[in-house]
């Protein structure tokens, strides 16, 4: 495959252009499969008996154990948050399997062989959620190791920015154009074309990511400069706060894959010129809407910059969680007012919440790369990732309640989730991040 970093920094090298091909088909499997997945499991795989679908039964009694009675849509819900709590579990896992194994490129293969064995099973109610197991478990694997390789690619740090930048586009294009399929296809043709297109989608990427040859050897570090020590209390104390936050944003906003797809279908007008809009392309939409406010955020910063304005991550963290919360009091009010709202409500609540992400993500990567000890930044980076682990077990669990509570009170509960990370930032975190600074600029001067 050539030497391990690229010589000139293009992107156009055919080693970046396939994991980044790889990336966006096993985005567009895994989008498409979550968009189709809550409605799925409601009209397919749990409706009527249930002894005919291996491993159903065994989760709705667990859940009742725990729950009490559990309606088909909030078990759906709890299925729904365990697969995607699985993906995030297996990333990192997945991350220190290529490690031990010393080959990426077979884990990836093996994680790509798993999401297909999957997507196999889950065509059969019978054997859906053993597929559903296989699938996520493959997606982790194989999502754990594309990033890490990216990386070693380019030596120059600008470099390794840029080729990042790139591959969020992919990764986003991919996060678009899943549900568009999936969702058109389960809408007019039926579940199994949907699941199929999934399977399409990871085996073209395999097929391209194979030819590129060995695997990615591990290239020239950059320098880095020694961390400045500070108070190391306060500093830690400013991780966890944001990580509370980071956490709980995420727990409201993964409903938007789950439970607003219930409540869209039956609430919201989704008619557009005589024509019904599929509910799952809400999850595309999600995508678009990303891509446009990462555009515009860094417009209004770069804006901001030039007139001496500069909005740190902390405060960033705390907009976000603001935003995330006000999306949810959007689908509160709207439930509130009742009858089939127009589909502005919906697309008010997605741009809210899109930039409460646009805000979160890079933000909370940004403060613990600046305030994380060196030697432990790696091991701050994977419990921010595992964000997507609890907020997808949040989702299924609270989505049990969502008939018992009825949807005003339930969507004011996530808003009030939200708003509970951007508190504790207000609260906790800013004066923390300046107890933190203060000892580091203390220990410079000295």
């Amino acid at each position: 495959m050539g030497d391990a970093v690229t010589k000139d920094g293009t992107l156009l090298d055919r080693r970046f252009l396939a994991l980044a091909m790889m990336e966006f088909w096993e985005r567009f499997a895994m989008a498409g499969v979550k968009s189709l997945l809550v409605l799925m499991l409601v009209d397919h795989v749990l409706a009527g008996d249930l002894t005919r679908v291996a491993g159903a039964t065994a989760v709705r009694d667990a859940s009742a154990a725990l729950f009490g009675p559990v309606s088909i849509t909030g078990l759906a819900s709890q299925l729904y948050g365990y697969a995607n709590a699985l993906i995030y579990l297996a990333i990192p896992l997945g991350g220190l399997a290529g490690d031990l194994v010393g080959s990426r490129r077979l884990v990836v293969v093996s994680g790509g062989a798993g999401m297909l064995l999957g997507l196999t099973l889950m065509l059969a109610n019978g054997s859906f959620l053993i597929g559903l197991v296989f699938f996520a478990a493959g997606t982790g694997l194989l999502k754990g190791n594309l990033s890490a390789q990216v990386g070693l690619l380019f030596q120059d740090e600008a470099q390794r920015r840029r080729a990042y930048t790139v591959y969020l586009g992919f990764l986003n294009a991919g996060v678009i154009c899943g549900p568009l399929v999936c969702g058109g296809l389960e809408a007019f043709a039926g579940p199994a074309y949907g699941i199929g297109a999934a399977a399409v989608a990871v085996a073209i990427g395999l097929f391209f990511y194979s030819r590129t040859g060995r695997d990615v050897a591990i290239g020239p570090a950059a320098a880095m400069p020694p961390r400045t020590p500070g108070r190391p209390a306060a500093a830690a104390g400013v991780l966890i706060v944001a990580l509370a936050a980071v956490y709980l944003c995420f727990a409201a906003y993964e409903q938007l894959a789950n439970i607003f797809l219930v409540w869209a279908r039956s609430h919201v007008d989704l008619r557009l010129g005589g024509w019904t809009v599929p509910v799952a392309w809400f999850l595309s939409l999600d995508g678009a809407f990303t891509l446009a406010l990462v555009a515009a955020s860094h417009a209004a910063a770069r804006a901001l910059e030039r007139h001496g304005v500069v909005i740190g991550a902390s405060v960033q963290v705390l907009l976000g969680g603001l935003c995330c919360s006000g999306g949810y009091l959007v689908l509160t009010i709207g439930s509130t007012a009742g009858g089939t709202l127009p589909l502005p409500w919906a697309i008010t609540y997605l741009l809210l919440i899109d930039a409460a992400v646009v805000l979160i993500w890079p933000s909370g990567l940004s403060l613990i790369a600046g305030v994380a000890p060196r030697r432990l930044v790696g091991f701050w980076m994977g419990l921010f990732y595992l964000h997507g682990f609890f907020a997808n077990l949040w989702v299924g669990f609270s989505g049990v309640y969502y008939e018992r509570m009825g949807p005003p009170s339930f969507w004011l509960l996530h808003a009030g989730v939200a708003g509970a990370g951007a508190l504790l930032v207000l609260v906790i975190g800013l004066p923390l991040l300046r107890v933190a600074r203060a000892g580091q600029a203390t220990t410079t001067s000295a």
